[in-house]
């Protein structure tokens, strides 16, 4: 009996041991050449962003190692968000060197790579909005590693004060939204982790800084919403979206409170100029929009942007589930059926259930229905006609 005792309890720790996340360190290094006009803060900020960048490729291949064996079913950018959500940095040790007329800056990094949260974070990023927004920050590093660089040529090519102070401005101005965008990383690393106030913390540290950017208001507005604190959501959302008239991610967030809050009017408005203004195929905008023209009793409007979602996102169970709901109303009862068992195919629980309560009732429909329309009642044929189309 103490034998078997013994082997449970070593059988336990085993299997708790195996049950702890596993974690990964990454080390890395990142240079920088500062240049004139630059100053050391923001050179050692882009140093520091070249180690990350690296250490991110190493722990993007172990996060995709990782979720393959617990079967996330993760595309490549969200296995690159996924990463950048789960690393956390420990800077090591970082150097100043003269360098010619310059100074290089060197940084050595430590990034841990934690597999705690990856299963409630794997579930956030399907959201089309999160590997969305991860890019457009990415996109703006790139492009201001670009402007740097080719402000220093400018500057080093300049004759005469008034063109070097110009491009001196040009640079101090650039190293201003590189630091932005420094904070919106931050802040957008806290979303992924569920901290919201450090994340409104730093995306309010970023309006300080430049507070005309449209992008730090449309992410703060983002965290207020998760808060459900929906008036100064809407409030940064109405200033993102002032700053920048196509910041279509801010309309859609801002659609979807509207719709929350019942203002149905406003909510389609806001979705309309999603899919007036770009490509919706990456948003789930018709299906919300369908789903106000449903209560709205528009049932041919919402009937015509489910059809869009499905064509966008045929595997999306609720799409079906909505235009069966739909097809039903408009008195189209074999066509709702037809969506509902799609919808139950697909995994949606509301699709089975209204199934089955509807089979028995659009049954008893048609074969009244049929009799009646045999014994020569006019209207009554023509709605079996639509029942069955």
């Amino acid at each position: 009996m103490k034998y078997l005792l013994t082997v449970i309890s070593v059988c336990l720790l085993i299997y708790q041991l195996v049950g702890v996340a596993e974690a990964q360190d990454i080390i890395a290094e990142g240079t920088y050449n500062m240049g004139d006009g630059e100053t050391p803060t923001v050179a050692e900020s882009r140093a520091l962003l070249q180690a990350k960048r690296i250490a991110l490729e190493q722990a993007g291949t172990y996060v995709n190692s990782y979720s393959k064996v617990k079967n996330f079913q993760l595309t490549n950018d969200e296995i690159h968000v996924l990463a950048s959500g789960l690393i956390a940095v420990e800077i090591l040790e970082k150097k100043r060197t003269i360098v010619g007329d310059g100074i290089n800056f060197w940084v050595k990094i430590k990034a841990i790579v934690s597999t705690d949260n990856m299963a409630d974070m794997a579930k956030r990023i399907k959201q089309h909005s999160v590997i969305e927004n991860y890019r457009k920050i990415q996109d703006a590093y790139d492009s201001s590693q670009k402007e740097i660089e080719e402000l220093k040529k400018q500057l080093a090519e300049a004759t005469g004060g008034h063109k070097k102070k110009l491009v001196g401005t040009k640079i101090a101005h650039a190293e201003k939204l590189f630091q932005t965008e420094t904070l919106m990383e931050k802040g957008y690393h806290y979303d992924l982790n569920n901290q919201a106030d450090e994340a409104i913390k730093a995306f309010s540290q970023a309006i300080k800084l430049s507070p005309m950017a449209s992008d730090p208001y449309f992410l703060r507005g983002g965290m207020y919403a998760k808060k459900e604190q929906y008036n100064l959501a809407l409030k940064d959302l109405n200033r993102a979206i002032e700053l920048n008239s196509t910041n279509y991610l801010a309309y859609y967030l801002r659609g979807a409170i509207y719709d929350w809050k019942k203002n149905e009017g406003k909510a389609i408005e806001d979705y309309s100029r999603v899919i007036n203004g770009r490509s919706a195929d990456d948003l789930d905008v018709y299906l919300r929009r369908g789903n106000i023209y449903l209560k709205r009793k528009m049932y041919d409007r919402a009937i015509e942007d489910f059809n869009r979602d499905i064509i966008i996102n045929p595997v999306n169970g609720q799409s079906y589930f909505s235009r069966g709901l739909a097809f039903f109303a408009n008195g189209r009862l074999i066509r709702s059926l037809a969506d509902y068992q799609k919808a139950c195919d697909l995994g949606d629980s509301g699709g089975c259930k209204l199934l089955k309560k509807t089979e028995p009732f659009v049954a008893s429909v048609i074969t009244d229905f049929e009799k009646r329309c045999n014994s020569g009642e006019q209207k009554v044929c023509e709605a079996l006609q639509t029942v069955l189309q």
